[in-house]
């Protein structure tokens, strides 16, 4: 059975908006327009995957002493740490690239908060955010 040209187009249509959504580590702005999106949708899953190995070892670090410090009493899951101290995103009005030297690259964020430079590492599985300086104890 053979679908009408304007079905077709119309299935390619659906198929190409359906790819809109999907996780993107391609480039640095995809990778932080990913994260963004996640945050907002709630997906914490989807959102900390986009942060790079060595943010995500600090941040089991960070969660597993909280847990220690608790007796217990806290969970030592960097995901829930992460984001129970994550206030609801800015609105994002524009995400470029302001540089990109070898695996390490900045993107621009502008939102209804300001402007704000975001630091991102090229990594095997594709371009993430990186949070280990602002994580660094004092």
């Amino acid at each position: 059975m053979r679908l009408p040209p304007a079905m077709s187009l119309l299935l390619l249509a659906l198929l190409a908006l359906g790819g809109c959504n999907r996780p993107s580590y391609e480039t640095p702005v995809k990778a932080y327009q990913t994260f963004h999106r996640a945050v907002q949708r709630g997906d914490e899953k989807t959102a900390y995957s986009v942060l790079s190995q060595p943010t995500q070892e600090a941040l089991k670090a960070r969660a597993q002493a909280a847990a220690d410090a608790s007796a217990g009493a806290v969970k030592a899951d960097p995901v829930a740490f992460f984001f129970a101290n994550v206030p609801p995103p800015a609105d994002v009005t524009e995400v470029s690239l302001s540089s990109e030297e070898g695996d390490v690259a900045k993107v621009t964020v502008v939102s209804s908060n300001g402007r704000s430079q975001v630091r991102m590492v090229r990594e095997p599985a594709g371009w993430k955010i990186d949070l280990t300086q602002s994580l660094q104890q004092p």
